[in-house]
């Protein structure tokens, strides 16, 4: 066998390895996701991971919440989205001296959205701005929660609505 025709047989046997490993990736079932049960136990879960939330926002816990959020969750802000634990924890840690007094989160609602759960209610939050004023801000929230690959609740988005 000449040289040029094992550098094209070793060329098609590759592309044909590589095609055999697509197709089973393709035909391989999607990974499997925790079921969430629906019921009294997982409204119960998500108002004790909501309350939870709102307590770290008055420690100011930039770290314990953005390990809330799932790895790719949205924190929607006016000034526009952060996306991922790290970018969500940044801008949390850069308060610029604001500290959070009190943060009250009611929920209102909440709807099953097949893997995930959405809840939505209304907030008040009181701060501390670093002139020493304090500012009241209330208005309604929507979170959407996902389970974590061990069963813990995480955020896949967050959005704060202010009232106008």
């Amino acid at each position: 066998m000449r040289r040029a025709d094992r550098v094209v047989l070793v060329a098609v046997l590759g592309l044909a390895a590589a095609g055999c490993e697509y197709l089973d990736n393709y035909n391989r079932p999607p990974p499997e996701t925790t079921p969430i049960a629906y019921g009294p136990a997982t409204e119960r879960q998500l108002q004790r991971s909501l309350a939870h939330y709102s307590a770290l926002m008055v420690a100011m816990d930039a770290t314990a919440i953005s390990n809330m959020y799932a790895p790719d969750g949205v924190w929607e802000r006016q000034s526009g989205p952060l996306q991922g634990r790290e970018a969500i924890r940044a801008a949390l840690a850069a308060s610029n001296g604001v500290r959070v007094l009190s943060n009250e989160m009611i929920m209102a609602n909440m709807s099953y959205l097949g893997p995930a759960v959405l809840q939505t209610g209304e907030f008040r939050q009181s701060s501390r701005l670093p002139d020493g004023r304090v500012v009241n801000t209330q208005g309604r929230f929507e979170v959407t929660w996902v389970r974590g690959p061990d069963g813990e609740w995480w955020i896949r988005r967050m959005v704060f609505l202010p009232a106008k």
